[in-house]
Order: C-alpha cells, then structure tokens, then sequence
C-alpha cells in the first residue's frame, strides 16, 4: 500500500481508529483479488483536472469538502495555567446543555452543505464532460 495521504483527516482517536479498519479492509480487499493493486496505483497517480488552471478555486474547494460537518465538536482548551482547567470544564458544561438549542439547527446546515458539496460536484463534472 501506499503511504497515507493528507487530504482528508479525521481528528482524534475516532480517526485512527476508523484509518486502521479501512487499511484492513484494504489489505483484505488485496489478498482475496478483489481490488487490483495496479490499477489502484494508476488510479493514485492520475491527475484531478476538476479545477484546471485555478489553484484557489480547487483550494477552497477542498476546503469546503473538509469542513462541511458544521456540527463537529472542536476541543476547547485553554492557556491559562491555574484557572484554565476550571474554565475548560465550565464550557464544556455548557456545550452539553445547550446543545439541545442548536443540534436541529446545525443538523440542517450539515445535510445543506453535504448537498450542496454533491450538487457541485456534478455540476464540475458535466462542464468537464
């Protein structure tokens, strides 16, 4: 196999863990012919020509492809030594009581974006065809 790439990351241990059950699946895939190596390597090596000519497009693109779910919890942390644990502990408190007040909210902006993403990308593939 080869060496994992950097565009799509999944934070945490979640991540790793869901990134060793595809490399299983893979190698088992592998093992039993049903995926071919060469043509996962032809694949790999063939060039994305979605945004021909325009890096910033593609960039905010990929973007938009890393960060559709609005409703993913960022880790709250702090910098100060003596109250910042205490402070860390207040927010998350919070975070865990008002979620109620957002979750249905941030639900819909996630299955907006998710389509939006798909209606974009058809749209990029029709015009390259």
């Amino acid at each position: 196999m080869t060496a994992p790439g950097s565009t799509f990351r999944i934070a945490g241990e979640i991540g790793l863990e869901a990134e060793e059950t595809v490399r299983k699946r893979l190698a088992e895939r592998y093992e039993r012919a049903v995926i071919d190596r060469d043509e996962v390597a032809r694949v790999a090596a063939m060039r994305l020509h979605t945004f021909e000519g325009s890096e910033a497009a593609s960039e905010i693109f990929r973007r938009c492809c890393v960060t559709w779910e609005v409703d993913r919890e960022t880790t709250i942390t702090s910098h100060r030594p003596v109250i910042g644990p205490v402070l860390v502990a207040v927010k998350r408190l919070a975070r865990r009581l008002l979620r109620f007040l957002t979750e249905a909210q941030l639900s819909r902006q996630r299955d907006f974006n998710w389509n939006l993403l798909l209606v974009l990308r058809e749209l990029l593939e029709r015009e390259r065809r």
